[in-house]
């Protein structure tokens, strides 16, 4: 791979597919003008329930701008969903191995309750790469200019809910241990494969990677 930088958003408790990009790469851009866009997993993750797949959706308030920046959609928190997710969690997670370990650093972070979805999403990630230790160079940085310039390999909207993973991807799913379900559930947000596997984590990231 000719690049060694990556362009990305920001995601809500992203998915394993997203932090095999973010290890890809020796400095990471995540773009603090991305425009929002519903539907997508600025505001939504996919986690293991003791039933089935469960999709945790942040509700945002009434956006009137179309164009309106990721960073100034402010979370509804009229809507009941904070311990709704919180319960939801615990529920999928409870009695996994490691959630004892890391489930409350979490739920701190959820208790801040902060105003805007961009704020609560780069905490949590912040969070996730400090349990996976997983040390990145990210500059929270528009640099279009480079990318266009540098050739920066720009992943903005590749993973999404209503697309396949891409062919160029460099994500295959490696499968572990899951607290419900007989079969295999992949590329599920990074705290099942947290919860789960605790410090395996990120050998199972590694592996994932088809570059290496």
């Amino acid at each position: 791979m000719n690049q060694s930088t990556l362009f990305i958003e920001l995601h809500y408790l992203p998915c394993i597919q997203y932090f095999v990009y973010l290890s890809s790469f020796n400095k990471i851009f995540i773009d603090p003008d991305d425009v929002y866009s519903k539907q997508t997993y600025r505001n939504r993750c996919r986690i293991n329930g003791a039933n089935n797949v469960e999709n945790l959706i942040i509700p945002v308030k009434k956006i009137s701008n179309k164009k309106i920046l990721t960073r100034n959609v402010e979370i509804d928190y009229n809507q009941k969903w904070l311990n709704k997710h919180i319960r939801a969690i615990k529920s999928a997670y409870g009695k996994a191995p490691f959630f004892e370990y890391y489930g409350n650093e979490l739920v701190e972070i959820y208790n801040k309750k902060p105003a805007h979805l961009y704020e609560l999403n780069k905490d949590l990630l912040t969070k996730c790469l400090e349990i996976l230790d997983i040390n990145l160079k990210i500059e929270f940085s528009d640099k279009t200019d480079v990318i266009e310039k540098n050739g920066v390999y720009d992943a903005k909207n590749k993973i999404n809910p209503k697309k396949s993973m891409p062919g160029n991807s460099f994500f295959t799913s490696v499968d572990y241990f899951q607290v419900f379900g007989n079969n295999f559930v992949n590329n599920l947000s990074i705290i099942d494969l947290i919860f789960c596997e605790g410090p395996q984590a990120r050998q199972i990231i590694g592996k994932s990677c088809v570059l290496r």
